[in-house]
Formats: structure tokens, C-alpha cells, sequence
């Protein structure tokens, strides 16, 4: 019986190395049963929801459909916040990838 080099690897049961993104293992999944990737998408589709809801406000003040300026400045913050927020997401997501680029194996 030939033990592995990585006692990692004997711990998880795992001898040989596993092809990155490759083969048929399914993704990860969290404690709520949702992968990395949908729980991305769903917070995508909320900023664009929040951008989207801004524009609608936008347009019926336009019209003249609304006389309330306040939801339309809600609205405003609201898109500005998520987007703010997808940003910085989105520069720390690039941030790892790149400390994981310059690791060294």
C-alpha cells in the first residue's frame, strides 16, 4: 500500500490529483444547498433588480405618473449602494484570484 505525499490528502481520502474544473464532480455546495454560482447570480440579479426599480422611478417622475419625490431618491440610493457594493465584490474576487495566481505550489 503506497501512502500519499500530502497527509491531506490522507485525511480526505484522496491519493491522486484531482483536475481542476474537470470530470464530473458536482460544485460545492453550502449549508443552504446553493453553490458559489448561484448564490452569484442571485446577487447580480439583485443589483440589476435595484437599477432597474431606479430607472422605473425615474421614468414616472418623467411622466408625470409621480409626484413623490422621495421613493425616487430612495430608489437612487438603493441602485447606488448595490452597485458600490458589486464593485467591491467584484475587486475582491480579483483580488484572490491573483493572490492564488502567485502561489506558489
Amino acid at each position: 500500500m503506497t501512502t500519499p505525499l500530502d497527509p491531506m490528502r490522507a485525511l480526505q481520502g484522496t491519493t491522486g490529483i484531482q483536475p481542476a474544473g474537470g470530470g464530473n464532480a458536482p460544485a460545492p455546495v453550502g449549508p443552504d444547498g446553493k453553490s458559489f454560482n448561484d448564490v452569484f447570480k442571485d446577487f447580480v440579479q439583485q443589483v440589476d433588480q435595484a437599477q432597474v426599480q431606479y430607472e422605473d422611478a425615474i421614468t414616472a417622475v418623467q411622466r408625470g405618473e409621480v409626484d413623490n419625490l422621495h421613493r425616487v431618491m430612495l430608489a437612487q440610493s438603493q441602485a447606488q449602494l448595490s452597485l458600490k457594493l458589486a464593485v467591491e465584490v467584484r475587486n475582491k474576487l480579483v483580488e484572490a484570484y491573483k493572490d492564488v495566481m502567485r502561489t506558489q505550489f
